[in-house]
């Protein structure tokens, strides 16, 4: 990535000499297995394998040209990129600077070459990790990239450094060498987009609690409604019920004795059973009497035991010896999902018997729910939308828990419902 236009720290394409700095006399050149070399013995390695080219265009290596072609191609390279290129010596002394690397530092060539990165960077923390960095390749004659964010005199920026060790021809280390991209505006972008990201999921969690609240609400209102069609069930239904049939049992004494009027009679008693059982059950389905009298362990016990009457699987209810106070929503919401699990139950499993255990503690009620039949399949435990599964997660996630299904280890399907009590 090259730097914009317009930013302190680019480097204008320029065509001066090389910068390469030697505390005294002139630098020579010479051809040597394929290194640029420096006077006094000093090399700097050159590329050795063949560039890549356009479509067409044979490939070449610096082999294939003498050494004055060799360096005119390192110099054109070194000035006219707007990435940072540098050497170090084995004490960190930048030994070369191309123009980007001075413009990146804000210095001259006077002022930059044998320097070290403690002179050349304005802060302490930030030389010490580029050190550390260099210190490794030495250490382990092994190439690094890294990136870096340094405060320079353009502003803060933020590069991709590859660096790799300086050896000669003889394997002697001689210090490392680094070619450096600007990959500030990259950083910027990828900032922004997880700022973004950031503020979707916040808006996201803002919602869905939002959404979660106006679901809960609506939940607590059907269950009002429900209790309130309940009541009146019990209080009005229930007393025409019982009017209706104080009134038979005297116009039962009007009736001649034959048989033909004892049938009658015996036929309008059980019509009248039936009312009064559909009615109450009706009532239960609707707001369980016994939640709102004696609370949930009474509750589920009754739920259980008309379970295991109607279905005929046997039913074992564990409580706890305590008696927490639960938050009525709670009450009716782990109710309705004992109903729809042990509906489930029925359903699927191909059971013959049932545990269901309520443990409470200070900060948290589980529900758990084995059976000994086929156990849930795969499928099912995946697609809870399509099974009947979603209503029991949904109505969990409302009040803050959580359910658990999986397969029995011994058989069997096991669902657990962890709920947070309020503190």
């Amino acid at each position: 990535m090259h730097l914009p236009s317009k930013s302190p720290c680019a480097v204008p394409k320029i065509g001066t000499a090389a910068m390469i700095s030697h505390r005294r006399g002139s630098c020579s050149h010479q051809r040597s297995n394929a290194t640029m070399l420096l006077r006094r013995g000093q090399s700097i390695p050159a590329l050795t394998t063949p560039v890549t080219v356009a479509p067409g265009v044979a490939a070449v290596s610096f082999h294939d040209h003498d050494t004055s072609t060799v360096s005119a191609l390192l110099i054109a390279v070194s000035e006219n990129t707007n990435d940072p290129i540098f050497v170090k010596n084995c004490s960190g002394e930048l030994i070369f600077a191309n123009p980007a690397t001075l413009r990146m530092l804000g210095k001259t060539r006077e002022e930059a070459l044998y320097r070290t990165t403690r002179d050349l960077l304005s802060d302490p923390q930030e030389a010490a990790r580029v050190d550390q960095d260099d210190r490794h390749v030495l250490d382990q004659r092994t190439s690094l990239t890294s990136e870096q964010t340094l405060h320079l005199p353009c502003g803060v920026r933020t590069y991709s450094t590859t660096k790799a060790p300086w050896i000669d021809g003889s394997g002697k280390l001689m210090g490392l060498v680094g070619i450096s991209t600007d990959i500030s505006a990259r950083k910027e972008a990828e900032d922004s987009l997880r700022a973004r990201e950031r503020q979707l999921e916040a808006t996201i969690a803002e919602r869905t609690a939002a959404l979660r609240e106006l679901t809960n609400h609506i939940e607590t209102i059907r269950e009002e409604e429900k209790r309130a069609i309940a009541r009146e069930l019990h209080d009005d239904m229930g007393a025409t019920l019982t009017s209706l049939s104080m009134h038979l049992q005297g116009a039962y004494a009007l009736f001649p004795g034959d048989e033909k009027w004892s049938a009658r009679k015996s036929k309008i008693q059980s019509l009248l059973a039936a009312v009064v059982e559909t009615t109450r059950r009706l009532q239960t389905n609707l707001r369980p009497t016994m939640l709102d009298l004696f609370g949930l362990k009474t509750a589920l016990g009754e739920l259980l035991t008309e379970f295991g009457e109607e279905s005929g699987l046997t039913c074992k209810l564990s409580l706890p010896d305590d008696d927490l106070p639960i938050d009525p929503t709670l009450e009716i919401a782990l109710y309705r999902m004992l109903q729809e699990i042990l509906n489930n139950v029925v359903k699927h499993a191909k059971a013959s018997k049932v545990d269901v255990i309520l443990d409470i503690d200070e900060d948290q009620l589980t529900l758990t729910v084995r059976d000994d039949g086929v156990g849930i399949d795969e499928d099912r435990l995946r697609n809870t939308v399509t099974h009947g599964l979603r209503g029991l997660h949904e109505r969990a996630s409302y009040l803050g828990g959580s359910i658990r299904i999986k397969r029995g280890a011994g058989g069997g399907t096991i669902v657990a419902i962890d709920m947070p009590l309020p503190g």
